[in-house]
């Protein structure tokens, strides 16, 4: 049993050797079958594809010889009116308000006064004289234009603006003080001790006609009298410069 088992397997391997080139070679026909089969559908797929496409563009172009043509429209943006350009507001010239005639002559009187303090004596009398020339009975800028006189050295001229001021203010002491130096200045002491003593006896407190009339009477030679004025200087003045140089002339007067 055995050996005739052994005869039949052998036969069955046998034939199963044999059966598998079979298999293998129906397997590669298949296989050839079906890729010719894809072949054949790839080509018919392209060929139809290139009749469409044809047929296609074939169509659209006599679509395009036979369709109307369209007009473009281009919409055009009216155009924007430009923003209108006002010309500039002129100014109204403005009328300047009337300048009185006393405000003017006041400015110029202030003007003047700044000239003598700044020593500019022939600029300060032009302005005086424009200015009296609007306002002549004014008695301050007559005694004003008598100092830039006479610190010009015009004496005489300097006497008849201070006589002028005193023919407005009689008790004007101040332009009797100034009248005193120009008559002592022209060398006339009689003339300037009595208007020194005038001016005192209009105003006792007087610093300036105390001093003025001390340095005259010292040159007079009166050096008990001119102390005694001098001294009263020292009391009411309050310009210290002036005061330590009236002291070295009292120490001089002492010796």
């Amino acid at each position: 049993m055995s050996i005739i088992f052994k005869a039949l397997k052998k036969a069955e391997d046998e034939s199963r050797v044999e059966k598998a080139p079979l298999k293998k070679t129906q397997a590669y026909q298949f296989a050839d079958k079906k890729f010719l089969t894809v072949i054949i559908i790839g080509i018919a797929v392209l060929a139809l594809s290139s009749f469409a496409g044809i047929y296609l563009a074939k169509n659209k172009t006599l679509s395009r010889l036979f369709a109307k043509p369209s007009k473009k429209v281009v919409e055009v943006q009216p155009k924007q009116q430009p923003a209108s350009i006002q010309p500039p507001a002129v100014p109204q010239a403005q009328t300047p308000a009337p300048v009185s005639k006393g405000m003017d002559t006041m400015k110029l009187h202030e003007d003047a006064i700044k000239q003598i303090k700044g020593k500019n004596y022939s600029a300060a009398e032009s302005i005086l004289r424009k200015a009296i020339s609007q306002k002549p009975d004014d008695a301050a800028m007559h005694n004003h234009l008598g100092l830039a006189l006479k610190n010009q050295g015009k004496f005489k001229e300097a006497v008849k603006a201070y006589e002028k001021a005193l023919q407005l203010k009689p008790d004007y002491y101040e332009a009797i003080n100034n009248l005193a130096v120009t008559y002592e200045m022209l060398g006339d002491r009689k003339k300037a001790a009595f208007f020194y003593k005038k001016a005192l006896s209009l105003n006792p407190s007087y610093a300036e006609a105390h001093l003025n009339y001390a340095m005259l009477l010292e040159a007079e030679g009166d050096s008990q009298t001119a102390e005694s004025h001098y001294q009263q200087f020292l009391t009411l003045s309050s310009d210290e410069s002036l005061k330590n140089k009236v002291k070295e002339r009292l120490k001089e007067i002492k010796k």
